[in-house]
């Protein structure tokens, strides 16, 4: 029988997976040659996939919880960050995405010495979202229902993943997100445009207010990585789920985290800002076109993505959302404010005076989470041509106004790890 050996302050012990977790292993050493199928959306899953995740009889309702690293020629600070992820007492998964300079044998030495408990290599690279699907796949068939990732840069704080661990176990259910916060004063401002720029699209997409989208740092319950698909294949991917996360109903909740950026000569990144950043916004745009058809996501006992989603879109009708304080997550909202009375104020110069204009604003406002204010003022050349009194339109433009300042109103933002 397989087993997990956890490091501990007093030697080793054993933990058996659940008893109707697959018992044929997946790794590298395994002398076996991995095959790999595509989804229908193109991206590389290991075979066989599972559709609900194993549980023994004893731990069900009980988050099992390990800590993956995706990896890809980062040799330089792979050894320190597993040794550091290790020390938590939870299972630690390595997926080495195709490495050419050396991770390989760093990880298997440190698998020797029970530093790593399971690792897998995959036969050519994935990207950083195939790397996470196929270790997400690995620990769902080893009977696993949570995994917290954190990158091998060592730009993440290991010494927080007992803080995820210990908010998911309060909330199983929520999509636990790192946001970097206060900000580092030597963070490209490059990185800090394309981050408010991710946060704002997905305002808009699906009406939560996020204040670090790029962060890898995560919580991610794994049947939502099963049911949820996304079409990114590289950095966009964990974005991009933020978005479809929300639409299925997921709650996306928030951890602070250190940002940590080394220097530039010392700093590793894969990320290809003309490749990388024209994909994101090719998502960006696709996901906006989207947000404009209804569709049903399937729920859950606990979750109810329709009634979830309406009450949200009705509430960023009413309202902006928090728009004071230093949380970035109240950037995110007074930017995406900015942004839509911009977008609001340029489509009441050039759109026709109509009633197929009022009613096109209307739904693509509330679709999009722009708000009553915005709908108004993109909305009030077609209004007034319509005929309608100028007592009534005064009420109305009151009422825009109004939306617009319960924003400052509201009490600030904070991090939350299950808010909805």
């Amino acid at each position: 029988m397989s087993s997990w050996r956890h490091r501990t302050g007093m030697g080793s012990k054993t933990e058996t997976p659940a008893r109707d977790a697959p018992r044929r292993k997946i790794s590298a050493s395994s002398g076996r040659r991995s095959r790999f199928r595509s989804t229908p959306t193109g991206f590389p899953i290991m075979p066989d996939r599972v559709t609900k995740t194993s549980h023994s009889d004893e731990a069900v309702g009980v988050p099992r919880i390990a800590v993956l690293v995706p990896t890809y020629d980062n040799r330089d600070t792979l050894e320190s960050v597993l040794r550091a992820a290790a020390d938590h007492d939870l299972p630690l998964v390595v997926i080495d995405d195709a490495s050419t300079d050396g991770c390989e044998a760093i990880i298997a030495d440190l698998r020797q010495r029970g530093v790593v408990h399971q690792s897998f290599r995959v036969p050519r690279n994935l990207g950083k979202a195939g790397a996470l699907r196929a270790g997400f796949e690995l620990l769902r068939r080893s009977g696993f229902t949570h995994a917290i990732t954190c990158d091998s840069d060592a730009q993440h704080d290991t010494d927080l993943i007992p803080v995820f661990a210990e908010a998911t176990r309060r909330s199983p259910g929520a999509y636990l997100l790192g946001c970097r916060f206060p900000l580092h004063p030597d963070q490209p401002r490059r990185n800090l445009i394309g981050r408010t720029s991710s946060n704002v699209a997905i305002r808009a997409h699906c009406g939560i207010a996020v204040g670090d989208s790029p962060c890898g740092f995560r919580c991610w319950p794994l049947e939502l990585a099963a049911t949820v698909r996304g079409l990114s294949g590289r950095y966009a991917w964990e974005e991009e789920m933020i978005t479809r996360a929300a639409w299925a109903g997921w709650p996306v909740g928030s951890i602070d985290v250190p940002a940590i950026y080394h220097a530039r000569d010392t700093r590793v990144s894969h990320y290809r800002f003309r490749r990388d950043w024209s994909e994101g916004i090719g998502i960006y745009l696709l996901l906006l076109g989207e947000a404009l058809l209804p569709r049903i996501h399937r729920g859950g006992p606990d979750r109810h993505p329709f009634r979830t989603a309406f009450l949200r879109r009705f509430d960023r009708l009413l309202s902006p959302g928090p728009l004071r304080g230093r949380r970035p997550e109240a950037a995110t909202n007074r930017w995406f404010l900015l942004v839509a009375l911009v977008l609001a104020t340029f489509v009441a110069m050039v759109a026709p005076a109509s009633t197929a204009t009022i009613a096109a604003i209307a739904w693509a406002g509330w679709r999009w989470h722009a708000g009553f204010a915005a709908i108004v003022i993109a909305s009030l050349p077609s209004l007034d041509a319509s005929g309608m009194s100028r007592s009534i339109l005064e009420w109305v433009v009151l009422a825009g106004g109004a939306s617009l300042l319960s924003g400052f109103l509201r009490p600030g933002l904070r991090a939350t790890p299950a808010a909805r």
